[in-house]
C-alpha cells in the first residue's frame, strides 16, 4: 500500500532536488523501459495537478528513489495493460472515452473562463455604488480572545497582558488544557455574538484588553484590536469580493454566449422529448392496460 500514492504521479521537486544540466528537449533522461525513455519532461508533466500532501517523499534522497521505482512499475504494468489488449475491452473503452471527454470538456470551460473579459477599477466601482446596500454593515471590532473554564486561570492571564506580555504570545501558550480555546476572531458584527460577550468588545477601546468575562461558555479574556462604525464597508475592503463575483458573471455570460452560438450554427433536432418518452413506456408481459383516461 506504501507506493500506492506515488503511483499519481511525479513532482517537479524531484527535479530541483536531483539537478538538471543544461539541456533542450527532453531534458535529463532518468530511465528507460524497454528501450523507452523516462524524461524530466515527462516526469514533470505528471506532476500538473498534483496534490501538495504527495510532495514531501521527495525530500529525502530515498524518497525520490522510490518515487521513480513507482513510476517505473506504473509504466511496466501500462504496457502489460495494452500488450493484453485491455484498452479494447468494450467496458475499458467506454471509460477511457468517457474520461476523455470530462478532460476536454473542462479544457473548454477553461479556455472561456480564461478569456472572459476582465474589469477595472471604473466598472468595479460602479458596481460598488448601485449596490451599496449589499454592504451595508452594523458596528465591527476586529478581536482576539482566549476561553477558560478555570475563572483563575484566566484571570492569571489577563493580569499578564495587562503587564504587557504580547496578546499573540499568550494564545499559544492556551489550548494545552482541556476546554481551552484561542482564536483570532476577525471582524466581529454587532448582534452576532452572546450579550456578555458583546457588551465588554464594544465598550473597550481599540488596543485595550478586557476581562475575564464570564459567558455561558466559560470566561474569556479578549483583545480588542479596532473598532468600526455602522456604514457601508469601503471599497478597498469589497474589492476584492467584487471582482471575484463580477469575474463569476463575466465567465459565465460569456459560456452562455457560446452555447447559443454553438445552438444557432449546429443543425440539433430533438426527436424524443423525454417527459413523453417517460409516459409511454411498454408494459411489462402480463400486466394489465393502463386505465383509460
Amino acid at each position: 500500500m506504501r507506493n500506492v500514492f506515488v503511483l499519481c504521479g511525479f513532482c517537479v521537486l524531484f527535479t530541483v532536488a536531483c539537478g538538471t544540466p543544461p539541456g533542450k528537449g527532453q531534458g535529463r533522461v532518468y530511465a528507460v523501459v524497454n528501450g523507452e525513455p523516462i524524461t524530466e519532461a515527462t516526469l514533470q508533466k505528471e506532476v500538473e495537478g498534483l496534490p501538495p500532501y504527495v510532495r514531501p517523499i521527495l525530500e529525502t534522497p530515498a524518497g525520490r528513489a522510490q518515487f521513480l521505482e513507482s513510476v517505473i512499475t506504473r509504466d511496466l504494468l501500462l504496457r502489460e495493460a495494452l500488450r493484453r489488449g485491455i484498452d479494447q475491452r468494450i467496458e475499458v473503452a467506454d471509460r477511457v472515452s468517457m474520461a476523455r471527454k470530462s478532460i476536454l470538456l473542462e479544457a473548454l470551460l477553461r479556455d472561456v473562463a480564461d478569456k472572459a473579459p476582465g474589469l477595472g477599477d471604473d466598472a468595479l466601482r460602479k458596481a460598488y455604488d448601485e449596490n451599496a446596500a449589499q454592504f451595508q454593515v452594523g458596528e465591527r471590532a476586529k478581536v482576539s480572545h482566549m476561553l477558560f473554564r478555570d475563572k483563575a486561570l484566566a484571570e492569571a492571564m489577563f493580569r499578564r497582558a495587562k503587564a504587557g506580555e504580547p496578546f499573540e504570545a499568550l494564545m499559544k501558550e492556551v489550548g494545552t488544557r482541556d476546554g481551552e480555546v484561542a482564536a483570532d476572531l476577525g471582524d466581529i458584527e454587532r448582534g452576532n455574538f452572546v450579550k456578555e460577550f458583546e457588551e465588554a468588545v464594544f465598550a473597550a477601546a481599540p488596543g485595550s484588553v478586557v476581562g475575564p468575562v464570564k459567558t455561558n461558555y466559560g470566561w474569556h479574556v479578549i483583545k480588542v484590536y479596532e473598532r468600526k462604525p455602522a456604514g457601508v464597508r469601503p471599497f478597498e475592503e469589497v474589492k476584492p469580493q467584487l471582482l471575484a463575483e463580477q469575474r463569476e458573471r463575466a465567465q459565465r455570460d460569456a459560456f452562455e454566449a457560446l452555447i447559443a452560438e454553438l445552438r444557432k450554427s449546429s443543425n440539433v433536432r430533438v426527436l424524443v422529448k423525454m417527459e413523453e418518452g417517460a409516459a409511454k413506456t411498454t408494459p411489462a408481459p402480463g400486466a394489465p392496460p393502463a386505465p383509460a383516461k
